[in-house]
């Protein structure tokens, strides 16, 4: 999904919904899973990636699951 898409879908949430995303989005940033804090160390160490990688990688991952 692209930021404008995702930027849309965030602006048309209940005044609810909007504070439990960004606390989310607050939460993951703050303490990121063990997976993807290494996969990030990764990445960022041995092959810096574009965003075009990052989303290619992202929805790999999604449609392995």
């Amino acid at each position: 999904m692209v930021a404008a898409q995702l930027t849309e879908k965030i602006q048309a949430l209940s005044v609810e919904d909007f504070n439990m995303i960004a606390a989310l989005v607050e939460r993951l940033a703050d303490k990121p899973s063990n997976i993807l804090k290494s996969a990030r160390n990764k990445y960022m160490k041995e092959n810096p990636m574009t965003m075009e990688e990052i989303d290619t990688e992202i929805s790999r991952y999604r449609n392995e699951r």
